[in-house]
């Protein structure tokens, strides 16, 4: 995995020098930080790519729960936030486009900049799979923004520009077919025994071989398939889980009764394990939901 300067990037229009492009951001989130207050982009597009991890946005009143590799956006105006939840652990990517600029789009010539605006305006479905080429493609993009930026006008500057120019058209590209096919959270049939599997075996410690064993792969293989499909590693899908079937069980049952039946070692390690995905301890967010 690609590691960067900081946990959290973020570059404006003059990092790309392109009409129309406004933010690109990305971060890289050991554990969960507070989640988005509703908000808009009154002539803006935004589009969202999580790599890894899960998070959850709201739109409309309509709630979407993304996971690895899946797509997200928003069109002008509209309000969204993420539903009262943090903004999780994982890596994620935005970008958002100013589609209303007096200049040629992104440096595309009419009528390329006027279709392509067209299409990302009329992308059919507003959460779905992401193409498999997207992480490399925007991890590309963020190392590229990250190094100095050469002195203007230089040869090296216009080579630059070019390179971001060519990933970004690239990457909204694939984005506007990946929005036509509108798939996502699908597991297949092979992989939804695995989570059945999980579901029933949530108090145990999370055992890789058993579930390639149930998936009839190897372990490198599973491992490999796993994440393609669910978007984050085995290990920490059983985690996530198990905190989410926590939050459930503190409606009507004490900390320490909790971290027992979920097989964590300890109720302090519970403890940290809970608030590292949802910002608040298990009692505090016990509190909460039986107040």
């Amino acid at each position: 995995m690609k590691r960067f300067s900081s946990p959290r990037l973020e570059f404006k229009q003059s990092a790309f020098s392109l009409p129309g492009m406004f933010t690109f951001g990305h971060y890289q989130q050991a554990a969960s930080h507070s989640g988005l207050q509703p908000h808009s982009h009154r002539d803006a597009i935004e589009i969202c790519f999580l790599e890894r991890g899960e998070q959850t946005y709201r739109v409309g009143g309509l709630v979407y729960r993304l996971r690895g590799n899946d797509q997200f956006f928003t069109l002008p105006g509209e309000v969204h936030d993420t539903a009262n939840l943090p903004q999780e652990r994982g890596i994620l990517y935005w970008i958002i486009l100013r589609l209303e600029t007096p200049k040629s789009f992104l440096g595309l010539a009419e009528p390329l900049a006027a279709r392509l605006k067209l299409e990302l305006r009329r992308m059919p479905t507003r959460h779905f799979r992401g193409h498999p080429d997207c992480a490399q493609i925007l991890g590309e993009m963020t190392e590229l923004l990250s190094r100095r930026k050469p002195h203007r006008g230089s040869s090296l500057a216009s080579l630059r520009q070019l390179r971001l120019q060519s990933l970004l058209l690239q990457y909204l590209t694939l984005t506007v077919e990946a929005s036509r096919r509108g798939v996502h959270g699908s597991a297949s049939p092979l992989m939804q025994r695995v989570l059945q599997y999980i579901e029933k075996h949530l108090d145990e410690p999370v055992h890789v071989p058993r579930l390639a064993e149930i998936a009839q792969l190897s372990e490198s293989r599973f491992k490999t398939r796993f994440k393609r499909e669910m978007g984050v590693p085995p290990a920490e899908f059983w985690l996530r889980q198990k905190i989410e079937r926590a939050s459930v069980l503190l409606q009507t049952r004490n900390v320490t009764e909790v971290a027992h039946e979920l097989g964590f070692s300890s109720s302090q390690y519970f403890a940290t394990v809970f608030k590292r995905y949802t910002l608040a301890s298990p009692s505090r967010f016990r509190l909460a939901r039986t107040a």
